[in-house]
């Protein structure tokens, strides 16, 4: 009997020796994607290094993802995020069909964390009520507009479009305007085909490179999309990085010309333009790694310009035309370049996120540019 009792114990003990380093795997890597989790609070957290061991967490933990297909950096971002699980059986599926539920519950939860969840009091029982409850207080989805009946269906392109064009015109510092983006309607071959309902957004999310189409030029704003496209869509709304690179024909009606300071009736300036300084210098304009004009160039093309009613503009004075309806005009003191205050919050969000990914952390005092300073353990804005 004692002889049998220590067989069965050797036979538990070996069995285990050889179950244990597979659980020990799994709840390592579970483990892992919990603590990365905790150290991250924005997609500006998740830099090269965190990235590297975020993948390869995620690597070791779903055994349907490919180190090399053209998905991994989105899904192991957004799985950073806290936005993103898998299966139980440890599988990420990421060709599977993404449910109207699936998708807002991604989304609100890659902009906001799950704390943005506290305090969020639905008005139905599902698993996704509060992330839909998010929604509507952040205008992203209208009142109602989710509801249990409809959460289960699939979401399209054009429908995941409309969300995100709602989040981007609130939250992006400087987003094209739907004027901007009209010339892709040539470039998006089924454009015309397309449900009228779906136009603006396909056209500005195509031409943020939020949300690129086929290879055969089609958006398809019909189609169904898989978890990795959804997951490809929202890191390319939330991080920069990740977007096509789109070229926007121009809606330019007129030749490049020399434009010099002291002419009152000078056109707006456009790239190409030779800007003729105070100083006598010549500057030929070009759009800046922010996507301004003139940036970087020291340069106040719309200084001393006359508006329609005649008025030279001046430091803080309102544009009066549509691309910057309303917004002042700023020159800095230091270089004397001067732009509309959404182009310096373009080149203010730029600059931090060079700043943070070339010197990170620095020591209090360290500037980066004519206009950034740190200070209180942050990059502050110290231009216009």
């Amino acid at each position: 009997m004692k002889k049998s009792i220590c067989l069965f114990l050797i036979i538990a003990v070996l069995s285990f020796s050889f179950l244990s380093p597979a659980l020990a795997a799994t709840d390592y890597s579970s483990d892992e994607i919990a603590n990365l989790r905790g150290k991250i609070n924005s997609i500006y957290d998740i830099d090269a290094n965190m990235y590297k061991k975020l993948e390869a967490a995620v690597l070791k933990k779903y055994s349907d993802i490919d180190k090399d297909a053209w998905y991994v950096s989105v899904m192991v971002k957004l799985v950073g995020l806290g936005a993103l699980d898998g299966s139980l059986d440890n599988k990420m599926d990421p060709t599977g069909t993404v449910t109207k539920a699936m998708f807002i519950k991604m989304f609100i939860r890659a902009m906001f964390g799950v704390d943005g969840l506290d305090g969020i009091a639905p008005d139905f029982q599902h698993w996704a009520a509060k992330d839909v409850k998010k929604a509507e207080k952040e205008n992203i989805l209208a009142q109602g507009e989710y509801t249990p009946a409809n959460l289960s269906d699939p979401i399209t392109r054009g429908e995941m479009a409309k969300l995100i064009v709602r989040a981007y015109n609130q939250f992006e510092l400087r987003p094209l305007s739907l004027e901007k983006c009209k010339p892709l309607t040539k470039v998006i071959k089924d454009y015309d085909r397309m449900d009228p309902a779906y136009q603006p957004y396909a056209l500005i999310v195509y031409g943020s490179g939020i949300i690129s189409g086929y290879s055969d030029g089609r958006f398809a704003a019909e189609d169904y999309a898989n978890r990795a496209q959804a997951a490809a869509f929202i890191i390319r709304y939330l991080d920069k990085s990740e977007r096509a690179n789109v070229v926007i024909p121009s809606t330019a009606t007129r030749e490049p010309m020399i434009l010099r300071y002291d002419d009152p009736y000078r056109p707006v300036a456009i790239e190409g333009d030779t800007f003729i300084k105070p100083d006598g210098t010549a500057v030929v304009l070009k759009v800046g790694p922010s996507g301004v004009l003139g940036e970087g160039q020291g340069v106040a093309t719309e200084l001393g310009r006359a508006h329609p009613n005649g008025k030279l503009i001046e430091h803080g004075d309102l544009c009066s035309y549509e691309d910057f309806l309303g917004q002042p005009y700023l020159v800095d003191k230091k270089t004397g370049e001067g732009h509309y205050i959404r182009e310096w919050h373009a080149i203010a969000d730029r600059l931090i996120e060079d700043a943070l990914r070339e010197l990170g952390h620095p020591a209090e005092g360290t500037t980066y540019g004519p206009w950034l300073l740190y200070k209180y353990g942050q990059w502050c804005w110290i231009g216009p």
